[in-house]
């Protein structure tokens, strides 16, 4: 299997810092992590394992292996076919089909994509937990990253809340909106009587949604949407709200009785971005629409 590692030469600001102030200021190792790097042995400087104290000095080669060598033990590994977008060491970028959950819950216990991922893995003599990033919604397709260790997923988090995580969506919508491009900013928090449906109220949490209408017809529109934020059901509860409920939305809108048209709500997580967590390098990913979406006459 090969290893994760972070590597870097110390430049001539860095001489006289120590391994760990290296570790925490320039490699974005959390201190939770950093406690078990340097007890297990995981911190080397110029190929000899080094201690936390150590002093760095000008061209040192400061190496962490951040290799995970546990797969999660409570999901079952699934031959599910996935179509993978990008992988090396640290990440993996999938394109998540329709009606397909992307973690194990009841009454889906074998066929999520956590399951497939981990099959895959498991077929190359690979060990990971399965670090979802960017959650998408089971009848949401699209654009999924995966951190295949405890550092990668960190700092991708951290890029989701200050918002260098960036994601954009396409979906199908009932009606035409008006206007045809702005934003939605309105609060959402947790239905009362309702585990997993979310309303629109004041006392909820900070919710914004920008949109663009790319096509309109006499019955649906096509929207490009931008997420300032990452509420659970965010754009189905705020198109919904507004008076255009998702094509195929069966919790927000009238999905159950549009099922010849769509067999879930109709959005597409089509483009995400964000810089790779150990090169810092910007990862961009674009798709097309799906041909459940395309096929839509609008």
């Amino acid at each position: 299997m090969n290893k994760a590692i972070l590597k870097y030469i110390v430049p001539e600001k860095d001489g006289g810092k120590t391994v760990e102030k290296i570790c925490k200021t320039r490699l974005d190792i959390s201190s939770k992590l950093f406690v078990f790097l340097k007890l297990n042995g995981k911190l080397t400087l110029n190929g000899e394992i080094c201690k936390s104290i150590d002093i760095v000095r000008v061209n040192d080669i400061l190496e962490v292996d951040i290799t995970e060598e546990e797969a999660s033990l409570n999901i079952v590994p699934t031959n599910i076919p996935i179509e993978i977008l990008y992988e090396d060491d640290f990440i993996l970028v999938v394109n998540k089909t329709r009606n397909m959950s992307v973690h194990p819950c009841m009454g889906d216990y074998e066929n999520t994509l956590a399951n497939a991922i981990t099959h895959y893995w498991a077929q190359r003599e690979e060990k990971h937990k399965f670090h979802a990033v960017n959650r998408i919604d089971k009848d949401t397709s699209g654009v999924c990253v995966i951190a295949k260790n405890q550092f990668a997923h960190g700092v991708l988090s951290s890029q989701i809340k200050n918002k260098s995580f960036k994601r954009k969506y396409m979906a199908i919508v009932h009606g035409v909106i008006n206007p045809d491009h702005g934003t939605i900013d309105m609060p959402i928090k947790r239905e009362k009587e309702s585990v997993i449906k979310r309303i629109v109220a004041e006392d909820g949490k900070d919710a914004v949604t920008e949109y663009k209408t790319v096509k309109k017809g006499e019955k649906y529109s096509l929207v490009d949407i931008v997420l300032h934020t990452g509420r659970t059901h965010q754009i189905r509860v705020h198109f919904s709200h507004i008076g255009n409920p998702l094509l195929g939305d069966w919790l927000y809108g009238s999905g159950d009785e549009e099922r010849e048209l769509a067999k879930g709500h109709l959005l597409h997580a089509y483009y995400i971005e964000f810089f790779h967590p150990a090169t810092k390098e910007k990862m961009l990913f674009n798709l097309p629409l799906p041909d459940d979406m395309s096929r839509i006459d609008i």
